[in-house]
């Protein structure tokens, strides 16, 4: 690894003199203000010559589409970035940043940003003040619903739509269909729900429970077959809503039944269920789980029950899929929130203690 000290008037201009010597793939090892007759700031930086970049962009990949350009890059520079943690930690190195950079640094984890990504984060931000609009920038990159539910509708009467709901046990898939359900029907769309359980047709009782307090027909299917004729006979609804059953994502049959249902030639927009409450780590276990499902956009539940929401951040930035909504609650109909990327920035920054 070679380690270098490079001094200028301030961390932008450190930063730039870095790339122009070690490249993109410099990694910052620590920043300090000094004086000497003047106020500067010394950067140490280094960048490991033996690394090698592994690029996963031409892998085939079973169903879902290509992510964005931008998506690739950053994953290429996280990769990186990780490599070079983990190795400058085998050899017992600390980080040492200082004064600004650190506070910022030390904000950035307390809000569950992973690490890798907060260095990221304060390498492009002069100071705490900066670090909201270069948040807003990465999750407006991915995309988020950009105006609100009630304006927009979620069917075109001249284009039915079909949502699939997709997530682990527990996330609150049922609830948040009914939520759907709701809005749709206020807004006079037609709406029909199915429940998609591959293995325990007898877990559906609370989507009947919802479809009855509704007012909305529902079908139980067990298969593809039954999944298509299904959607035949709902084919006078504007929208209609699938409900799939809660499993370990690690669970390797339910993921292939899943992907079964996309051998069909109906258009399906796939939205993946998180929920703010859970660990960080499973969340990104769990995106790495069902990505073989052709994913159009995430949503995060139980953001009312969250203490920290970085990974909303991390998983946006990392994947590049848009933010479609959040659920504030169990209210039903209520409890649900199309956000905006500031408004999604907002809410990662305010959570929890700084």
């Amino acid at each position: 690894m070679k380690i270098k000290k490079i001094r200028a008037r301030n961390f932008k201009e450190a930063l730039a003199l870095v790339k122009k010597e070690f490249g993109e793939n410099a990694l910052i090892l620590s920043s300090e203000d000094k004086k000497d007759g003047r106020f500067y700031v010394e950067v140490t930086a280094a960048i490991d010559e033996d690394i090698e970049i592994i690029d996963n962009s031409h892998t085939p990949q079973p169903g879902p589409v290509a992510p964005p350009e931008h998506v690739l890059e950053m994953k290429s520079e996280i990769q990186n970035l990780r490599r070079h943690i983990e190795a400058m930690r085998n050899s017992g190195f600390e980080f040492n940043l200082v004064g600004e950079k650190k506070k910022m640094f030390h904000f950035l984890k307390e809000k569950s940003i992973k690490e890798e990504y907060a260095l990221r984060i304060i390498e492009r931000a002069d100071d705490i003040e900066d670090i909201e609009s270069v948040m807003h920038e990465d999750i407006e990159k991915s995309g988020t619903a950009d105006e609100s539910f009630e304006k927009r509708g979620l069917s075109d009467k001249d284009d039915r739509k079909i949502i699939m709901l997709i997530g682990p046990t527990g996330v609150g898939k049922t609830t948040t269909i009914a939520k759907l359900a709701s809005m749709a029907i206020r807004q006079r769309s037609k709406v029909g729900l199915v429940s998609f359980d591959t293995f325990k047709i007898g877990a559906a009782e609370q989507i009947r429970i919802y479809s009855r307090m509704i007012g909305i027909p529902l079908d139980i299917v067990s298969d593809r077959e039954s999944f298509a004729q299904s959607i035949k006979r709902f084919s006078d609804r504007d929208l209609i809503l699938v409900d799939t059953s809660g499993h370990n994502p690690k669970d390797q049959e339910y993921i292939d039944g899943l992907k079964k249902i996309y051998e069909t030639d109906i258009p399906i927009e796939t939205q993946l269920l998180l929920s703010t409450s859970s660990d960080g780590d499973f969340l990104m276990d769990t995106y790495n789980y069902y990505k073989s499902i052709p994913i159009n956009s995430m949503a995060f539940t139980k953001t009312d029950e969250a203490v920290r929401m970085g990974s909303i951040y991390n998983l946006c930035t990392l994947y590049g899929k848009p933010v479609h909504f959040i659920t504030t609650g169990q209210k039903v109909p209520g409890n649900i929130e199309f956000v905006d990327s500031k408004r999604l920035t907002n809410l990662i920054l305010r959570t929890g203690s700084a």
